[in-house]
């Protein structure tokens, strides 16, 4: 009877014992947690994706804009003047009589291009402002190399971004790398039109907009003539985008 109770008595000391260590461990724990104001490693909404993508978002959209203005370019490399904008030409002839020639036979790829060139410095520095929140806030952040691509896609511009972030506290890391995304734009479809009309000009001297309208009415075409140019706006009229350029196909001689 009394080895029994012996046995009891060791077992009730062995399990006060065990239950003293795990309080202890908890109040360690407890302790290193409230000292660096409640966070043990990155913590689930430590996220530099949100934070990336608004920025380069406001780059790339401002950058399609300027793409749809400037007929494809960031700076129109042959252009004529109308009401003090300039009017990128698409086909161009210098001749008289003569259809125009495609300026640009790769629009697309080269408005793609146009907007990656245009918008790698902005992306840079939205990388630069994550990294400096984020060590403001006692992080460490390691990056790689970017990864940058722009692809037209039918109803929008696909963003394909990629550089890995490793953001660290107290030996805790977590890893980012994607920073991809799409941004809603007519674009695509409007370039599309571009190369039509341009197609049409440089065979037969002319583009039958009204009756093009008639086929696929989501868009508005106009066009003025002007000092043997014609300038065009194609416009996308469920979001009002417009895309605009010139064409000089034949002209008429002074005089005739």
């Amino acid at each position: 009877m009394d080895d029994a109770l012996g046995r009891i008595e060791r077992r009730g000391q062995v399990t006060i014992f065990i239950i003293l260590g795990i309080l202890i461990v908890a109040g360690v724990v407890a302790f290193a947690f409230f000292m660096r104001g409640g966070s043990v490693g990155p913590t689930t909404d430590v996220n530099p994706v949100s934070l990336v993508q608004s920025c380069v978002e406001d780059l790339v959209e401002d950058s399609v804009d300027l793409m749809l203005a400037n007929g494809g370019q960031v700076s129109p490399s042959q252009a004529i003047l109308y009401q003090s904008d300039e009017w990128n030409y698409l086909c161009y002839q210098a001749d008289f009589y003569q259809g125009c020639y495609n300026l640009h036979p790769m629009l697309q790829a080269q408005i793609e291009k146009e907007i990656k060139k245009n918008t790698l410095d902005g992306i840079e520095n939205c990388f630069n402002i994550m990294r400096q929140d984020f060590e403001d806030q006692g992080f460490v952040v390691d990056a790689g190399d970017i990864d940058y691509s722009v692809d037209l896609m039918p109803g929008y511009v696909d963003v394909k971004l990629e550089k890995r972030i490793d953001v660290s506290d107290d030996g805790v890391s977590k890893v980012f790398d994607d920073f991809g995304f799409e941004v809603l734009s007519p674009i695509y479809e409007l370039v599309h039109v571009a190369r039509d009309i341009v197609n049409d000009e440089s065979q037969f001297c002319n583009f039958e907009y009204n009756g093009y309208m008639l086929l696929y009415s989501n868009f508005d075409i106009r066009r003025i003539d002007y000092r043997d140019s014609k300038l065009y706006r194609v416009t996308d009229r469920r979001t009002g985008d417009e895309f605009r350029f010139a064409v000089r196909s034949c002209a008429f001689a002074p005089g005739v």
